[in-house]
């Protein structure tokens, strides 16, 4: 096992934790700590209740900041002046200079101002040599402001929302200001450098999400030979997930005379209207929707179908999916995958040779790709066997935290 150089206090800023839809934070996390790395987890909210089993010790040791007004933020704000009084003036300088260069913003640095004075008061006496913030926005306010209290180094991980939309304030100065810039995707990167020219020259690392490929290993279907094709897809019910279009897809599908069961695996604030679209369209009897499930319980779930199917799309907002982490999981575990070319989604799935992809929105052309994958053995022979290939290649969870475990020695070689 190789161990990072300078193993240390290494602290970790989230917007929620644990996550279900940010389970390669996780896998990251515990990643880093087998390396010899000793992380502290600071989370702005709450997490959810159906995670990963795995999940439950980080979450028990997990920091979570209270309400910005509650007694305990105005207490910490005061000690942290006292604690440190030279950081705590660097932090707020650096608040007042961000809020005037985006008056907009200001709610969120006072919020924020809050959270990295108690989070700070937290971390006394553990020595903390860095910060690194998931996601671009909030929670790289937090840790921007977090760092400059404790005087130390700062990075933070890009993702998909955070960089697509504007949710993410002051981009450049964090980006002026932060060690190393991790990006998940190579469409996401190239944004940022297009964007920010100025801000991310030097700084950028193309780093994507892992999966366990020991543990995703592909096994025989557990359907009998005489089932419904089952078509598997999971993710949050919201509109970029592409979750109606899949539904007309379904519907055509059934037009065209194909027996199968869709299942959908996932909840989020568009369920109602999903299952009155599902009515709509009479597939009452062929889509079952299943709920959020745990990491755990998703695999043989996995296993079961024939083919995986994600139809995303770009949201009104512009937000739209990365690379998601459930297309290296099905692609690892040898199930087929039909999605669309949305962002970063065909550095992964190359149409005819680690899937198929679909334009977006369509949902004539995803049937149209759907019922290809299902009936056409030869095909999904060959993109399987290529799509897991290319997940053992350029996806495995260890090989891409070294490259993250290098950057972190690296910042923190020099803060002791």
């Amino acid at each position: 096992m190789r161990k990072s150089r300078r193993p240390g206090r290494l602290v970790y800023v989230v917007g929620s934790f644990p996550s279900l839809s940010e389970t390669f934070i996780m896998r990251e996390i515990a990643e880093l700590e087998r390396r010899g790395f000793r992380l502290s987890i600071m989370s702005l909210e709450p997490g959810d209740d159906v995670v990963h089993a795995s999940a439950q010790d980080m979450a028990s040791r997990t920091i979570y900041r209270p309400s910005p007004l509650s007694p305990r933020s105005i207490l910490a704000g005061l000690v942290a002046m006292a604690l440190y009084p030279f950081g705590y003036a660097g932090a707020l300088l650096f608040a007042t200079g961000s809020m005037l260069r985006n008056p907009a913003a200001a709610g969120e640095f006072l919020r924020s101002m809050a959270a990295a004075a108690f989070f700070a008061c937290a971390l006394r006496g553990r020595r903390t040599r860095h910060v690194h913030a998931h996601f671009a926005s909030m929670p790289a306010t937090v840790g921007i402001l977090l760092a400059h209290i404790l005087e130390t180094t700062f990075s933070f991980s890009a993702h998909a929302r955070d960089i697509f939309t504007r949710e993410a304030v002051v981009l450049d100065r964090k980006l002026l200001q932060a060690e190393f810039v991790a990006v998940c995707t190579r469409y996401g990167l190239e944004l940022l450098r297009r964007k920010h020219p100025v801000s991310t020259k030097q700084r950028l690392n193309l780093i994507y999400h892992g999966v366990d490929v020991v543990e995703l290993m592909p096994l025989p279907s557990l359907q009998p030979a005489d089932h419904a094709p089952e078509i598997l897809s999971v993710g949050r019910l919201v509109e970029k997930k592409g979750f109606p279009i899949l539904l007309r897809a379904a519907a055509m599908l059934r037009r065209r005379g194909i027996d199968f069961q869709l299942r959908i695996v996932g909840d989020g604030p568009d369920e109602g209207d999903l299952r009155r679209l599902t009515a709509g369209l009479a597939l009452e009897e062929s889509v079952r929707f299943e709920g959020a499930v745990p990491h755990e319980k998703l695999i043989p779930i996995f296993r079961r179908a024939e083919v995986f199917v994600l139809a995303s799309i770009v949201a009104a907002d512009g937000d739209r999916d990365g690379l998601p982490n459930v297309l290296l999981e099905a692609m690892a575990l040898g199930i087929p995958v039909v999605s669309t070319r949305i962002s970063a989604i065909p550095e992964l799935v190359r149409h005819q040779e680690t899937g198929l992809l679909a334009r977006p929105g369509d949902p004539e052309h995803l049937a149209d790709q759907m019922e290809r994958m299902l009936f056409d053995e030869q095909l999904r022979a060959r993109v399987t066997e290529e799509a897991r290939r290319v997940v053992v290649t350029h996806f495995d969870l260890r090989e891409n935290v070294v490259k993250l475990a290098d950057l972190f020695s690296e910042a923190m070689r020099w803060h002791r």
